[in-house]
């Protein structure tokens, strides 16, 4: 009975050797038509259609309604909203009459009319938003003139259902919700909804007057219209222009790549790329893995699928000439898991990135983490069992969602936080201890004796400095909703200053190698119920603010993406109305970068949702302060550190107006847990009349790098131990509209 234990190993070990034999576009096409287009996937909502399309056909009369609702629900979230619509009408009727009575239980028949308002909802959205598309009104809370909606018919048949069911239930706040979100999209907010029922302007109001930022993806070509997604914008080609790649999980879209021109177009070059084969993908993070002075891609898969998320993973090597080849297998990298987060870290100290997985694990459904340490000879070794990083057991699953890098002691080792999505456990922190005796990297769970022993589901994460005190603090969003079905009732509770139990955003500050909770104190302790995000620097004052795009996977949850801006490290401001962010769709994958070259950081938003009918436009906001403070972007090369200087720390001096001199610290990295920005340092000075030095440590050989005679508002590159900084000579590039 000894060898019964073997069994699962021996069997994953064959089908790593069958994968082998496979390519990489053949693995994935085999595991999405097993693992994704089948009944029993919920997001593959038109093969679940025609599943019970099927039985419904041949079900005894008493079946056949239970049958048609289940098949209007997957039409409507296949994107077929008139098909769904049509049978949700009959039913409805049906159910007035009391015609369903003994064909459907209670549970069931109380589904048919809010998927029927819902449908309409998403009517009104598909011939509005979609179809006739304006990036600077549709769907962006508190809803311009330019984007109430031509067509009506959805809203209006919408807001009567709404409204009867408010009078049923007048705490019924999901309702409530899209009943106001309705009248917005005809122009009839506030002064239409039944004062009863209004959520009032005054939820809206931002609370510092940032300037409004203006999507312009449509003007260059970048509105792809897809579904939840990762999002990189990065210099591939080394060109000093920045590219935009963008993903869909959906198993049939492939990548999409973007070159920038440099005369303010892009150009798709995804087929001469190579990139047409490479299909799905939540998530992506990019790094340079060998060295070579191009940075290449990681893509995750397989998350939120259970047991269908068994999905290989993807390395694609950066050739140089703006092609990639998959080298999953031949780095060692194949392994089939369910994960849309990983990081990328240099954790041996040897100039060669490595690489840590998260993992979903469920009760019956266990996926380890995975640490996969760099050979230097474009190979990896799986190192996560000898480095104490094991994490989920059969005992103690960890269903992780995020993971981030930093060196929270500073003492030259990059240390990880892992986030999980379970109220009922605890995050993790592992500091890295460096080799053992024998050599062999090890990491050590500290969470509880640093201050992180709080338990709290959540979900992006990431690691920056928020107050410029020279130690790294750490981010996470919350994610944990106190109904069963939507987050909306909370969200609606907060706007009106009621009671919920949603779980909130935390922000821990280093004290120097321990922790302290400083949500409520910076004001962030609201729900912050995001599913990409990311940092950056609004208005280059010098401390890094965030952006959450917000969201789950049901229809009903169209709530506002949030900004916070960062007030000098004392408090955290929310300008989402007056930055025009409040975008409702799905928000997943946020980028940060100076994607014009002019010196501000635009922000890059992959939208849409799990569903294949939850589709939306993405966006990129074109950030206007570029005459408002001064800056500095700096480009590192490592020659002993990693070639990328991923984890390097930047610390800028500079003199302010008045004569006082102040620190802004910056480290290297791709920034959140989903959504990569570019590694390129674009740090704003704030009012700062001149830099002193920038000081630069880099990460794995420990150099330290000091500079001088740096001038404001200019472009370098440092290349690590070489005296003098290379200034580029780059321009503003005045974005204009692409020709496809």
């Amino acid at each position: 009975m000894k060898y019964l234990a073997y069994i699962p190993l021996l069997s994953f070990l064959l089908l790593i050797s069958c994968n082998e034999k496979e390519t990489m576009p053949e693995l994935l096409q085999k595991t999405a038509d097993n693992q994704f287009f089948v009944p029993d996937n919920i997001y593959a909502s038109s093969v679940r259609a025609a599943y019970f399309d099927s039985i419904s056909k041949v079900a005894p009369d008493n079946q056949k309604e239970r049958y048609d609702l289940k098949k209007a629900s997957a039409l409507l979230y296949a994107g077929k909203t008139k098909d769904a619509i049509e049978i949700l009408e009959r039913l409805w009727k049906e159910s007035n009459k009391g015609a369903l009575r003994y064909k459907l239980e209670a549970f069931e028949e109380e589904k048919i009319g809010p998927l029927l308002a819902l449908a309409y909802m998403r009517l009104g959205e598909q011939q509005n938003c979609i179809h006739h598309h304006d990036a600077s009104a549709s769907c962006i809370i508190p809803i311009d003139p330019e984007g109430y909606h031509q067509d009506p018919e959805g809203s209006r048949k919408a807001i009567s259902l709404y409204e009867q069911f408010l009078r049923q239930d007048s705490h019924d706040y999901n309702s409530r919700w899209l009943l106001n979100v309705a009248y917005m999209t005809l122009g009839e907010y506030p002064e239409g909804v039944p004062e009863k029922w209004l959520i009032p302007e005054s939820v809206f109001e931002s609370e510092y007057p940032l300037k409004k930022f203006k999507d312009i993806a449509p003007k260059l070509g970048l509105n792809i219209n897809e579904l939840s997604g990762g999002g990189i914008v990065e210099d591939f080609n080394n060109d000093h222009l920045l590219d935009v790649l963008i993903s869909s999980w959906f198993p049939s879209d492939h990548l999409k790549y973007f070159i920038n021109n440099g005369d303010g177009s892009f150009s798709e070059k995804t087929e001469t790329a190579g990139l047409e084969a490479v299909t799905g993908g939540l998530n992506m993070v990019q790094a340079d893995y060998n060295n070579d002075g191009f940075l290449d891609i990681f893509i995750l898969r397989g998350a939120w699928m259970g047991n269908l998320g068994k999905h290989p993973n993807s390395l694609l090597k950066n050739n140089g000439d703006d092609t990639f080849t998959d080298v999953t297998i031949e780095a060692g990298l194949l392994s089939l898991h369910p994960t849309q987060t990983a990081t990328w870290a240099d954790f041996n100290n040897d100039g060669w990135i490595d690489l840590f997985i998260g993992n979903e694990s469920e009760t019956g459904n266990v996926h380890p983490c995975e640490l996969y340490i760099n050979n230097g000879d474009e190979t990896f070794s799986n190192r996560t069992a000898s480095a104490g990083l094991t994490i989920s057991t059969a005992e103690e699953p960890f269903y992780v969602k995020g993971v981030t890098t930093g060196d929270y002691n500073n003492d030259g080792w990059m240390d990880i936080y892992v986030s999980t999505l379970q109220s009922s456990s605890k995050n993790l922190l592992f500091l890295n201890q460096g080799p053992d005796k024998t050599g062999s990297l090890y990491f050590e769970e500290a969470g509880s004796r640093v201050g992180l022993e709080e338990q709290i589901s959540s979900f992006p994460t990431w690691s920056v400095d928020y107050n410029n005190d020279g130690w790294m603090d750490i981010f996470v969003a919350g994610y944990q909703k106190s109904d069963f079905y939507t987050i909306v009732p909370d969200i609606v509770k907060e706007y009106l200053g009621e009671p919920n139990r949603a779980e909130t955003m935390r922000l821990y500050q280093n004290n120097g190698g321990s922790f302290t909770d400083v949500s409520a104190k910076v004001g962030l302790n609201k729900i912050g119920y995001a599913m990409g995000a990311n940092y950056g620097d609004l208005d280059n004052d010098g401390y890094p603010d965030i952006y959450l795009s917000t969201g789950e996977v049901s229809y009903e949850s169209i709530i506002p993406n949030r900004v916070f801006r960062n007030n000098s490290g004392k408090e955290f401001q929310d300008v989402t109305t007056a930055g025009g962010f409040g975008h409702i769709q799905k928000g997943h994958a946020v980028s940060f970068s100076d994607i014009d070259n002019d010196g501000d950081q635009d922000i890059h938003v992959v939208m849409g949702g799990a569903y294949e009918g939850d589709n939306f436009f993405n966006s990129l906001y074109i950030n206007p302060y570029q005459d408002e403070n001064n800056w500095i972007s700096l480009k590192l090369e490592g020659t002993e550190a990693n070639r990328a200087a991923i984890g390097s720390k930047i610390e800028v001096k500079v003199t302010e107006e008045g004569g006082l001199e102040r620190s802004i610290f910056h480290t290297i990295s791709s920034g959140g847990s989903f959504g990569c920005s570019t590694l390129r340092a674009q740090i704003g000075l704030g009012k700062a009349s001149a830099i002193n030095e920038v000081k630069i440590l880099w990460a794995g050989s420990g150099t330290t790098q000091i500079l001088k005679n740096l001038k404001l508002n200019t472009f370098y590159k440092i290349t690590e131990n070489k005296a003098e900084a290379e200034e580029l000579n780059l321009q503003p590039i005045q974005l204009q509209e692409t020709v496809r």
